[in-house]
C-alpha cells in the first residue's frame, strides 16, 4: 500500500509562510509539496496537506473529498478532549477524516491503528469547528525556531467538535477500553 496522502516525503522538507487561506488576517506555515520524492516520513504529516485535510474534509488516506456521510475517524487514535471556558469538554480531532473503505484499509495495514484495533467511527452531521494552531506541537520544534519572532504563524490545526458527538466519542473510547481489558484478561 502507498503511503497515506497527508504524509510527508524526505523530498518535501521546505517551508516558508504565506497569508492564510482558512483564518483570514494569520500567517501559515506552507509545505513544499512533492509527494513521492524522497522517502515516505510516516512519523510525520506534511503540514499543508494535513490543513487541507481539516479545512477540507479531505480524506487522510487518498487526499480525494469525503461526502458527509462518508467520513470516519480512529477516536482513539487520535485527537483529544480539549477543556472550553465554561470547564465543559468538547472532542478535538487533529487528524482529517477517511472514507470507510480508506479507514478499513488503513487498518488493516497501519502498524499504529492495528495495534490499538479499534472499528472506524462514523462522523455525524456536526462538521465540526476548524482551529488554528500556533504553539508549537511535536515535530514542529526545529521549523518554530527559525521563525520570526513576534509573528503568530499558524502551524497546524484541528476541528473542535460539539457535545453531542464528542458525547459519541466518548462512548467509542470506554467500549474500546472494555474491550481492551478483556483482551489482556484473556
Amino acid at each position: 500500500m502507498e503511503p497515506p496522502w497527508s504524509v510527508a516525503w524526505t523530498g518535501e522538507q521546505a517551508f516558508r509562510l504565506q497569508p492564510s487561506r482558512d483564518f483570514p488576517g494569520k500567517v501559515e506555515l506552507d509545505q513544499k509539496q512533492a509527494p513521492g520524492v524522497g522517502e515516505p516520513i510516516f512519523s510525520a504529516v506534511h503540514v499543508t496537506r494535513q490543513r487541507r485535510g481539516l479545512a477540507d474534509h479531505r480524506c487522510h488516506v487518498c487526499g480525494e473529498l469525503t461526502a458527509p456521510g462518508d467520513r470516519y475517524i480512529f477516536p482513539t487514535a487520535s485527537g483529544g478532549l480539549v477543556t472550553m471556558h465554561d470547564g465543559s469538554q468538547q472532542y478535538g480531532c487533529n487528524v482529517p477524516p477517511m472514507h470507510r473503505a480508506c479507514a478499513e484499509r488503513a487498518r488493516s495495514v497501519c502498524p499504529h491503528l492495528s495495534r490499538i484495533d479499534e472499528p472506524p467511527l462514523p462522523c455525524t452531521s456536526d462538521e465540526g469547528r476548524l482551529i488554528e494552531r500556533t504553539d508549537v506541537t511535536p515535530g514542529l520544534e526545529g521549523i518554530a525556531a527559525e521563525l520570526p519572532p513576534g509573528v503568530d504563524v499558524v502551524l497546524t490545526c484541528y476541528r473542535l467538535y460539539g457535545p453531542a458527538f464528542t458525547e459519541t466519542v466518548l462512548e467509542a473510547r470506554a467500549q474500546w477500553e472494555t474491550a481492551a481489558r478483556l483482551r489482556r484478561r484473556s
